[in-house]
Order: structure tokens, then C-alpha cells, then sequence
């Protein structure tokens, strides 16, 4: 059988320390993370509103600026993921995830709170492929892999689920500003786990820079006219 040339597959290192158990509750909990933001804050809008001001479309952008760069970039985020290394690209998207859950929850503006919903969408969208790779690297026997997927796919579906649920009970115990800032201990706890992860070699993929430019320069557009049309 031919070897592979070099470059084209990602080597991963297995030491003592790693945890593939440990490592699958990190990538769940960052994904979880993420797909939790995208609905726990419309139960939270009119509080918000109250707060903050802003009218009807000020208050879908605090949504729609999450979601607008979580989609756009999840062209080349998986590339960056695989550029960066899994673990180094989680714990990024992870960092800067935890910081802009922290500036929306600070926010004394809702032009504030939009900038910070975006800077949230953008780490989002490096957590997002970074989390798979990582589960899919500590588990080596692809019989725990397929298991080990199954399980953190399940966990996103119930964060979507809870979304809601999650927005509706902290808004209602604390106030909107909490839904934001529940995020910092458990992005913290994320960091945390991920020490036990699998490290891995950066490897070349290929970004296509004019194409995610033109991905988010259409859905901010089209995003725009349907808000403010």
C-alpha cells in the first residue's frame, strides 16, 4: 500500500494524560455552549428591550448577529480547525467564547450587546468543528467513536431543546443579563478538561478567503433587508 504524502492527514498524540472520557465532556460542553446561545436569548429579548431599548429590530439583531456570523464563517472554520490543530482551535474559539459571554452580559448598550453577539457567533463557529475533531481524535477504536459522536450530537439536540427552557428560568430567577453570564463558569470548566485532550499537528487545509467573504457579505445583506426592509 502506498504511504500517504505528508500533509495529508493529521497525527495525533496519545499520552498517559489524555482522557478520552474527560475530552468528550469538554467538546459536549462547548457545543452544548454554543447551541444553547442561539435560543436561549429570545425568551430574554423583551427584558432586554426594557433594559437596553432599541425597538423590534434593534432587538433581533441581539439574535440574528449571533447566528448571522456562526453561519457565515463555518466556511473556513473547519479549514482554520484543521490549520490551528483541533485542541488549540477549540481552546481559541472556547476563550474568546467565555470573554464575549461576559461583554453581553456587561453590556450598557444594546449597540454594545449586538458587537458582543457577533464576536460570540465567530468563536462559536470554531468551537463548532473544533469539538467534533476533538472527540473523534480521542477516540482511536472507531466502535467508541461512532458511540462517542452519537452522544455529543444527542447532547447538541437537548441544548436546542433546553434553549428556551434554560432563557425562561434565568431570566425569570435572575435577569437577562445572566443568561450570558452562566456561560463564563462553564466555558472556564471547558478550558479546564480540555488538558486531558489528545494533541494534534497543525496540517495545511486550504481557506477560501473570497468565498467567505462573499458568504457573509450575502447574509448580512439579505439579513438587513428582512430587519430593516
Amino acid at each position: 500500500m502506498a504511504s500517504e504524502p505528508p500533509g495529508t492527514r493529521q497525527e495525533i498524540f496519545l499520552s498517559p494524560r489524555t482522557s478520552p472520557s474527560l475530552t468528550l465532556t469538554a467538546a459536549l460542553l462547548g457545543f452544548a455552549l454554543i447551541v444553547l446561545d442561539a435560543s436561549v436569548v429570545n425568551v430574554a429579548l423583551p427584558s432586554i428591550g426594557a433594559a437596553l431599548g432599541g425597538g423590534l429590530s434593534g432587538l433581533q439583531w441581539v439574535v440574528d448577529a449571533y447566528t448571522l456570523s456562526f453561519a457565515a464563517l463555518m466556511l473556513s472554520t473547519g479549514a482554520f480547525a484543521d490549520r490551528a490543530g483541533a485542541s488549540r482551535a477549540y481552546a481559541l474559539g472556547i476563550t474568546v467564547f467565555t470573554l464575549a459571554s461576559a461583554g453581553c452580559g456587561l453590556a450598557p448598550s444594546l449597540p454594545v450587546l449586538i458587537v458582543a453577539r457577533v464576536v460570540q457567533g465567530v468563536a462559536a463557529a470554531v468551537v463548532l468543528p473544533a469539538s467534533l475533531a476533538l472527540v473523534r481524535q480521542a477516540y482511536t477504536d472507531p466502535g467508541r467513536r461512532a458511540r462517542a459522536v452519537a452522544v455529543w450530537t444527542a447532547g447538541g439536540s437537548a441544548a436546542v431543546a433546553l434553549g428556551p427552557v434554560v432563557g425562561g428560568a434565568v431570566t425569570t430567577v435572575w435577569d437577562w443579563r445572566g443568561i450570558f453570564f452562566v456561560n463564563v463558569p462553564l466555558g472556564l470548566t471547558a478550558l479546564v478538561l480540555l488538558v486531558r485532550a489528545p494533541s494534534s499537528q497543525r496540517r495545511p487545509a486550504p481557506l477560501d478567503l473570497p468565498g467567505q467573504l462573499t458568504a457573509v457579505v450575502a447574509l448580512t445583506a439579505l439579513a438587513f433587508a428582512v430587519i430593516e426592509g
